[in-house]
C-alpha cells in the first residue's frame, strides 16, 4: 500500500477525532489476512476506520451498525463489508447477546498490484473488489443474505477462522481461495433486488432449517421421512419444502441423498467396508439403488471409485 498517501488519509481523520486502526499493528506480521470471532464482551468501537477491508458476519444474535450518522440493526445472516478509511461505528444492544466472525485483509492479499493508488481497472481481480471501493456515501451497512448463499457464506468464513488459526501447511493458499469465493458471493448479494420483508422472513426461519439440516446430519444414516422432518419443524409440507429449497438451494430428497452419497465416498476411501457395508451404513436400503445413484452423482460406480480414487 502507498503509505504516504494512507498516513495523509490518516492524519485527516484523527483531526476529526476518528479513531484510526492500522494494520501493521493490527496484522500479524507478513499476514495480510486475519480471521477472529467476538462476542458482546467486546463492547462498542465508536467512530473509527481502518486502512484494510473489513467483513463482519452475524452468526448469533444483535447489534447496531451506524454509517454515515445512519443505525442499522444486524442481525443474523446479515453482514457488512467496509472499504479502507470509511468511517463507520459498532454498538452493543444492552441486555443481547451477539457473536461475529470477522475477516480483515489488506487489498494485495488479493493481487500485488492493488498495493499501487490509484487502483487500476485493467486488471481481472479488480473485479472482487470494485464493489466495495466506493465512496463513504454509497457504502452498503448491510447485507440479508439469502437462500444458500447465506449457508455458502457462512461454511467459508468457519473455513477460513479454522485455517487461520491452526495454521497448517499451506494455509494461506487456502485463506485466499475461499475470500475470493466470498467475495463473489456478496457481490451477487449486492446485484440483487431488495425484497420486502426478507429480513423478517430470513430471521423468523433460518434457526428452523438450520436446526432441520442438523437431524439430517446426525440422523443420515436411519430412514429419515419428509413428513417427519415438517413435524420436527413444525410446518406444513408445502411451506417447509418451499424454506428448505430456500436457505439450502436443494429439495429435501437432493439434499439428503447428496448428504449420503459424499458419506459414502470417505467409507470407500477410508475403510475396509464392502460396497454393500458402505450402502446400508450410509441410509441406502437397495445396493442397486445405490450404485446407480452413486454413479450419477460421481460419474463412476462404487467398485470403480474405491479402486480408483486413491490409485497412483
Amino acid at each position: 500500500m502507498n503509505y504516504v498517501w494512507a498516513n495523509k488519509k490518516h492524519d485527516e481523520l484523527s483531526k476529526q477525532g476518528v479513531i484510526f486502526f492500522h494494520s501493521k499493528i493490527e496484522f500479524l506480521e507478513n499476514h495480510p489476512c486475519k480471521l477472529y470471532k467476538i462476542d458482546e464482551k467486546f463492547g462498542n468501537i465508536y467512530d473509527h476506520t481502518h486502512d484494510y477491508f473489513q467483513i463482519w458476519y452475524v452468526l448469533k444474535g444483535e447489534f447496531l451498525h451506524s454509517v454515515n450518522r445512519k443505525k442499522y440493526k444486524m442481525v443474523q445472516g446479515n453482514l457488512f463489508v467496509i472499504p479502507p478509511f470509511a468511517v463507520h461505528r459498532v454498538e452493543i444492544v444492552p441486555g443481547k447477546q451477539m457473536q461475529i466472525i470477522g475477516c480483515e485483509f489488506l487489498p494485495h492479499f488479493i493481487n500485488d498490484r492493488f498495493g499501487q493508488f490509484p487502483f487500476s481497472k485493467d486488471f481481472f481481480d479488480f473485479a472482487y473488489l470494485e464493489h466495495f471501493l466506493v465512496d463513504e456515501n454509497e457504502i452498503i451497512p448491510k447485507v440479508a443474505l439469502t437462500g444458500s448463499n447465506d449457508l455458502e457464506v457462512k461454511k467459508l468464513l468457519e473455513e477460513m477462522y479454522e485455517e487461520y488459526t491452526t495454521q497448517k501447511p499451506y494455509f494461506e493458499l487456502l485463506l485466499k481461495g475461499n475470500l475470493l469465493k466470498l467475495l463473489s458471493l456478496i457481490i451477487r448479494e449486492y446485484t440483487k433486488e431488495s425484497m420486502p420483508g426478507m429480513d423478517v422472513k430470513l430471521h423468523k426461519y433460518r434457526h428452523v432449517i438450520a436446526k432441520a439440516v442438523e437431524y439430517i446430519h446426525n440422523h443420515y444414516q436411519e430412514e429419515i421421512r419428509l413428513e417427519q422432518i415438517c413435524k420436527l419443524a413444525m410446518l406444513s409440507k408445502t411451506y417447509f419444502c418451499y424454506l428448505f429449497k430456500y436457505f439450502t438451494g436443494k429439495t429435501f430428497n437432493e439434499y439428503l441423498i447428496d448428504l449420503r452419497v459424499r458419506k459414502s465416498t470417505e467409507l470407500l476411501l477410508l475403510s475396509d467396508l464392502s460396497i454393500t457395508d458402505v450402502c446400508f451404513w450410509v441410509g441406502f436400503n437397495d445396493p442397486t439403488y445405490f450404485s446407480r445413484i452413486f454413479k450419477k452423482h460421481t460419474g463412476v460406480s462404487p467398485s470403480y471409485y474405491k479402486k480408483n480414487a486413491m490409485k497412483e
